[in-house]
């Protein structure tokens, strides 16, 4: 027999789903406890107020996906260049999986365009992290100017989402993995000689 889940986290899956799916500003505290089965109470209890709510939601999606993607790059290792491709080739699987609805700091950023709201801090923190891990991977690819190539890769990981929202089981993220392989090829190209940088995998279509 399965162990019930806690209230807290019956409360963020029950959130998780409803925001995720319909969007933050259509859910309702009153559908989310009906939904997760608890108390009026007990949801505040364990979120002061909506806006906590939001926040939670959003940084539990935040940390599942930090620490799957870095279990990815580990597993597939490879040399730099291939681990950049990596990420574009585990963000292209996340956005053909079922129920894929875009980014959801993407779409939670549009609904919260104050840069203090508690959901659209943890988004922003989200996309700071996404940034450092191909700044660290392009830096170790030994390119001349990591910051740079970082600050272009990281539109083209938010395009090939918002492109498979609008386009589901569309090119966008092949496309934006192909275009980040052409960013990333050039630049250690450029780049003064430092031993062998690895190249990137082929497109697997």
């Amino acid at each position: 027999m399965r162990p019930t889940k806690k209230p807290r986290d019956r409360i963020l899956d029950a959130a998780d789903e409803l925001f995720y799916t319909r969007g933050i500003h259509a859910v309702g505290i009153d559908e989310i406890v009906a939904r997760s089965g608890t108390a009026k109470t007990t949801l505040y209890a364990h979120f002061p107020s909506k806006d906590h709510l939001i926040a939670s939601y959003l940084q539990r999606r935040s940390e599942e996906w930090r620490q799957y993607l870095s279990e990815e790059l580990a597993r597939r290792g490879g040399p730099p260049v291939e681990r950049i491709d990596a990420v574009f080739a585990v963000l292209a699987e996340g956005c053909a999986s079922p129920g894929f609805r875009g980014c959801p700091f993407i779409n939670a950023a549009a609904e919260y365009p104050d840069p203090t709201h508690p959901g659209r801090v943890v988004s922003d923190a989200h996309r700071q992290w996404v940034r450092e891990v191909l700044r660290d991977l392009t830096a170790e690819a030994g390119v001349a100017e990591p910051d740079a190539l970082a600050g272009r890769l990281i539109l083209l990981y938010d395009a090939a989402m918002v492109g498979a929202q609008f386009d589901p089981g569309g090119p966008a993220p092949a496309s934006a993995r192909e275009a980040a392989r052409t960013l990333v090829d050039a630049a250690v190209s450029s780049a003064p000689a430092k031993g062998s940088l690895g190249t990137a995998t082929s497109a697997a279509h």
